[in-house]
């Protein structure tokens, strides 16, 4: 009877750790399509749209010069989802060799964590703290 009483506490145990560590986005996934809207870094807000194509990846300029990073930051590549973490992983530049900077703390490729999918059409996703945190919100546009 007492081992019966420890498999059941230890069970529920495990339900309720598990419900509390959150969606396993893993599972969700991102569906595919372009998703525009902005990312805040250092407390400014920047355009930003990015195509997703199975578990490939494009990001697009949006046309105008203010407030998005330079082209010379764009890329294109690979991403993959691991329970709450979405990692970009670059194959090449968009514009290669483009003359203006770019601010290394703006290049999309890393680990980001995902702090939500939305309906199936909405990102959110961060990565890095302090100064260097960027936070990319996101709607599926097409």
């Amino acid at each position: 009877m007492k081992k019966l009483f420890v498999l059941i506490v230890l069970s529920c145990l495990m339900i309720a750790c598990r419900k509390t560590t959150g969606p396993n986005y893993e599972d969700i996934g991102i569906s595919d399509g372009c998703y525009m809207g902005r990312f805040n870094y250092k407390g400014m807000d920047y355009w930003a749209e990015i195509c997703f194509d199975k578990n490939n990846y494009e990001e697009w300029p949006s046309g105008g010069a203010s407030f998005q990073k330079s082209y010379g930051c764009l890329t294109i590549g690979t991403f993959s989802i691991s329970k709450n973490m979405l990692t970009f992983k670059p194959d090449t530049w968009k514009f290669k060799n483009f003359p203006e900077p770019c601010v290394p703390d703006m290049i999309l490729p890393g680990d980001y964590l995902i702090n939500g999918i939305l309906n199936n059409d909405s990102l959110i996703f961060e990565k890095g703290n302090g100064n260097s945190r960027i936070i990319y919100y996101l709607k599926k546009i097409h």
